[in-house]
């Protein structure tokens, strides 16, 4: 593989994947020929958008979210499984972006979901792209798993946040990691607020509680599930030679905060312009 060909891993981080794509443009204009992506939840949505060449159209669709906009994304539903049923998306996506198989798409992708039940992770690449990035994206808790086959889906990150081991081409690998640290320090406890806190209340929605001093049960979760991920993505890492690692903070915004489009978009740049080729 000539030296600016490269393989690209996209991590697992809700909104702030939105980065990605600032990351992929940086990485184009600096002359690198993607060849393959390996992806994980928004990861994988990313990977098959630029993929199938619809990496724009996306890009553009989103910019366009306000915080309202965003809500009317989010079917919410009553169940034990998940509190967002996530067809209203991807519906809308739909509308933009047609389907297409991933055997089709124009450069190699491997997309990552976690089988639930059978505690193992799998690699879909081949069939419906949407159903692939459906079952790479159920947020355990958050959104319901979704059915493939006969088979439960939750979150690809769950198992493998940064599938560097996945790709076939390892010559020159280029990760993203959403999941690094936070960047602010702070010696108060801020509490991360759910974007949008169904259970609860509405407002928080609109507002974040920086006042209070104890973390509830989803700010200990949320700061429990980055710092494995971000455990498990150093230790891929660490195990793989890599061409450069790309690390955007976790307190870069919440993982439903699509709404800050453009300033993600700005610290997916910002983040990459810091990072120095390893070799």
């Amino acid at each position: 593989m000539s030296s600016n060909k490269v393989s690209l891993v996209l991590s697992s981080g809700g909104a702030r994947g939105i980065a990605h794509i600032s990351i992929i443009e940086s990485l184009l204009k600096e002359g690198y020929d993607i060849v393959e992506i390996s992806g994980t939840s928004i990861g994988s949505l990313v990977a098959a958008f630029y993929a199938c060449g619809k990496l724009d159209k996306f890009k553009k669709w989103i910019l366009k979210l306000d915080k309202i906009k965003t809500f009317s994304l989010m079917d919410f539903t009553v169940s034990q499984s998940g509190i967002i049923k996530g067809d209203k998306v991807f519906s809308s996506l739909k509308k933009i972006i047609p389907d297409e198989k991933i055997e089709n798409l124009k450069i190699p992708i491997s997309i990552i979901a976690t089988d639930i039940f059978n505690n193992k992770e799998v690699v879909i690449r081949s069939g419906s792209m949407y159903d692939a990035i459906r079952a790479s994206c159920s947020i355990p808790g958050l959104v319901k798993p979704y059915s493939l086959n006969g088979v439960d889906y939750v979150d690809g990150g769950v198992l493998n946040p940064l599938p560097i081991n996945k790709l076939h081409y390892r010559e020159n690998i280029i990760t993203v990691n959403l999941n690094s640290p936070p960047l602010k320090k702070s010696n108060k406890k801020e509490t991360t607020t759910l974007y949008m806190n169904y259970f609860n209340s509405i407002k928080k929605f609109f507002s974040n509680n920086n006042n209070s001093r104890h973390l509830g049960i989803y700010d200990i979760t949320y700061r429990s599930v980055h710092m494995i991920q971000n455990q498990l993505s150093v230790y891929q890492i660490e195990k793989h030679k890599t061409l450069k690692n790309i690390n955007i903070p976790c307190d870069v915004c919440h993982p439903l905060e699509f709404y800050k489009a453009g300033e993600i978009l700005k610290s997916g740049t910002k983040f990459y312009n810091e990072t120095k080729n390893n070799y």
